[in-house]
């Protein structure tokens, strides 16, 4: 004959594979997280992990509320009393009552916020946690989860938008909430085939301020990689992205562009006569003049090399140009800056070379630097502190070419 399974063995048998679950959840759960390839963000990997725990955490819930069924291969024998299986009940009830005890148990000790919901919308469990968490949560027993969402909001909780739609993406309903005092939670409501729902909250505060600190990190790296470290402005690096950038545009769009290049005149007899401290200050405020003049929108003023900085100018034509130009070298002439040793003035000058051009898709943005380079050498042999207009010869000649043969021009 088999043996019979009594109550008593079932509940065991139930009660070893609650534990299993949760023993099974919290082994796979770090595990989950810790496979994730790396550059992973953190976040990413507390939902990974909360993924695994929650679902554990929920089958073992309902293994241990699960009613014990018992298999009897022969019928009982007539001498056995009433008062023998009535007192095998009540021990298989209390059993399953230390079960679901050792189940409340262990998830409160779960660093994460659980609350289960039954097909009717009514909260039949919540953990420790997730009481501490939202206020007001432990006075509604068996509320539906809108009135846990309500009671989020009176406390101020808010969406973070930016991150609701990557983790939306996850699951079915996962977002990133914040909590007042700065305090970030991970938000997650899991549905089970039979009706139920786990909801859960994961505090990944550190995880999303260390995410926030990276960022900020490389923002401020990608700034400083596009920027000139002495003047403040745009580097050359970034110029050079930007201008390729606009001349696909102006060719596409069948529009004009113009670029000045401006160069400071005598700069090395400043540096000699005055020192490569005061050289230093003297290219910061010819930059900030430069930049007070460019006040169009998409107007770009970049520090190119040395003493020579350009003037990006989308969709500006020669005389847009020009007036620029003249603006200006009426503003360094303005603040006078003081330059002994220059046999051009007694204060700061410098010369600007205009192009203009309507790119082409098969055009070289570096023509048009060229021919502003051209023109501004030009505007230096006609006798510095003035501005030239690129014309054909200097858009022909070759970006090798020798500017001049005589004397110095810097």
């Amino acid at each position: 004959m088999m043996p019979v399974a009594t109550p008593e063995a079932a509940a065991v048998s139930r009660r070893n594979s609650t534990l299993a679950i949760l023993l099974l959840g919290g082994i796979c759960a770090p595990l989950g997280a810790w496979i994730l390839p790396a550059g992973t963000s953190a976040a990413l990997r507390v939902l990974v992990a909360a993924l695994v725990l929650v679902p554990a955490a929920a089958g073992a819930w309902l293994l241990a509320r699960r009613p014990v069924h018992t298999v009897v291969s022969a019928p009982e024998p007539p001498a056995a009393s009433a008062d023998a299986a009535d007192a095998q009940t009540t021990q298989a009830l209390q059993r399953a009552r230390r079960d679901r005890e050792l189940l409340v148990a262990a998830l409160e000790m779960l660093p994460i916020g659980l609350a289960i919901y039954d097909q009717r919308d009514r909260r039949v469990l919540h953990n420790r946690f997730l009481g501490r968490l939202i206020t007001g949560l432990d006075q509604q027993p068996r509320s539906p989860y809108s009135d846990l969402l309500q009671l989020e909001r009176e406390m101020g909780v808010k969406v973070d938008t930016a991150h609701a739609p990557l983790l939306g993406s996850v699951t079915d309903s996962a977002t990133l909430l914040q909590y007042p005092g700065d305090r970030w939670i991970q938000g997650l409501v899991a549905r089970h085939e039979d009706g139920l729902a786990i909801v859960a909250r994961t505090d990944v505060t550190e995880f999303v301020r260390a995410e926030h600190l990276a960022s900020q990190a490389n923002e401020q790296l990608t700034l400083q990689s596009t920027t000139d470290g002495l003047t403040g402005i745009t580097n050359r690096r970034r110029f050079d992205e930007v201008l390729g950038v606009e001349w696909l545009r102006a060719a596409r769009n069948s529009s004009c562009m113009s670029l000045m290049i401006v160069d400071i005149d005598h700069f090395k007899r400043f540096n000699d006569h005055y020192g490569h401290v005061a050289g230093d200050e003297c290219l910061r405020q010819v930059a900030a003049l430069l930049q007070t003049c460019a006040r169009r929108a998409g107007e770009l003023v970049a520090r190119y090399g040395g003493e020579e900085f350009v003037i990006l100018l989308p969709g500006a034509d020669v005389a847009q140009a020009e007036d620029l130009a003249r603006m200006c070298l009426d503003g360094i002439a303005r603040i006078a800056l003081p330059h002994a040793a220059s046999p051009t003035a007694d204060h700061v000058t410098f010369s600007i070379g205009i192009a203009h051009v309507f790119p082409s898709a098969s055009g070289q943005p570096a023509a048009l630097v060229n021919a502003a380079d051209t023109a501004m050498y030009r505007a230096k042999m006609g006798g510095r502190a003035r501005y030239a207009v690129a014309d054909l010869a200097d858009w022909e000649i070759d970006k090798d070419a020798p500017r001049t043969t005589t004397g110095e021009l810097h």
